[in-house]
């Protein structure tokens, strides 16, 4: 039934009963944290601050600042200002910091629990991430770092816009037969290392600040990289082709200390799980948009970028199942995982 006095009110009355309803609400959200300790999160990160994580950061920042009433306030340091990426998840484990970033590939020091997620040709999708990590292989995760580590997995988000692409400074890459001969940077991760050697290619291992120097002066000829890191560390001025083999992907984890989570009460808790909503969100959302923008400028830079279609894009997925099945693969990642990554991923 429709409200008499309320048909009878004019829209200044209507908007002072609008007002004392927000002030009503903002005095009930002030009141849930008025007895709520002060908790600043200290957060270290080696992204610079246009990468998609770190722009999400911010907006989970001012997020949970309103969500909490000002009492848990998010201080993320960017660009390795206080640690730089491996260094920063044992500042987290020491109790040096209270949260941190990194890729899924640098927890090694702490954890063999995510080795799977860097197996080439296991993310179909970049949007399937969301399946494994919020899924029971997420959770399988959380478990075992909170326990044995005091470590909290908050969210998972993907890194660099998208698939890793493969550049390179010698010839267009359209079938696996093309990479045999091409010295390829790549990290000192063994995985990493025998999936170019069976190809042919001749894996080298650069740090990440010499692959510029290193393309330019012909000690490596190729780079597997996702475009926007290309595009940020200026990589485009020196490579000449790029090919999407869709091989790998890469997520980023976001962790916080258990005696850093614990000093939240239960309200705060319940609005930082809501804040890490957002940081995931965002992080997709970013990831997308800053995708579009880096090839935008490859192709500025007349940088050809060759998609494999049909046949040629099954010998790269043959490539890949074989390489998945192979020994270095299975002696190095639990098989149950993979098998389970895999299996989330269906439709």
């Amino acid at each position: 039934m429709s409200n008499p006095i309320s048909q009878r009110a004019g829209p200044r009355c209507r908007a002072l009963v609008a007002a004392a309803v927000a002030t009503f609400a903002l005095s009930a959200a002030a009141a849930d944290f008025a007895s709520s300790p002060h908790v600043t999160l200290r957060l270290s990160s080696s992204a610079p601050p246009g990468m998609e994580d770190s722009k999400a950061l911010v907006d989970t920042a001012e997020y949970l600042k309103k969500a909490t009433n000002g009492t848990v306030v998010l201080q993320p340091f960017f660009s390795s200002a206080l640690f730089d990426e491996i260094a920063g998840m044992g500042a987290v484990q020491s109790g040096l910091v209270d949260m941190a970033v990194a890729c899924t590939c640098n927890m090694t020091k702490q954890t063999d629990a995510y080795l799977f997620a860097d197996v080439p040709y296991l993310w179909r999708e970049m949007d399937n991430g969301r399946a494994v990590w919020n899924g029971p292989i997420g959770q399988g995760i959380k478990t075992e770092l909170t326990q044995k580590l005091g470590m909290i997995p908050l969210a998972y988000t993907p890194s660099g816009g998208g698939y890793r692409i493969l550049w390179n400074t010698r010839h267009p890459i359209k079938v696996p037969a093309d990479v045999q001969g091409i010295k390829i940077r790549t990290t000192a991760t063994p995985i990493e290392q025998e999936f170019w050697k069976g190809l042919g290619a001749v894996p080298t291992p650069v740090d990440v600040k010499e692959i510029y120097s290193a393309l330019q002066q012909g000690l490596v000829d190729a780079e597997h990289l996702q475009p926007v890191w290309l595009t940020l560390l200026k990589h485009d001025e020196v490579v000449k082709y790029g090919t999407e083999i869709r091989a790998l992907a890469v997520y980023r984890v976001l962790m916080i200390s258990q005696k850093s989570y614990d000093k939240m009460d239960a309200a705060q808790k319940q609005a930082f799980a809501a804040a890490m909503k957002v940081y995931e969100d965002k992080g997709y959302e970013y990831n997308r948009a800053l995708r579009e923008t880096a090839m935008a400028q490859v192709a500025k830079r007349g940088i050809p970028v060759y998609e494999p279609k049909g046949a040629e894009m099954k010998l790269w997925e043959d490539y890949g199942a074989k390489f998945m099945a192979s020994d270095v693969v299975r002696k190095s990642v639990n098989q149950a995982t993979l098998e389970a990554a895999i299996k989330a991923q269906r439709p």
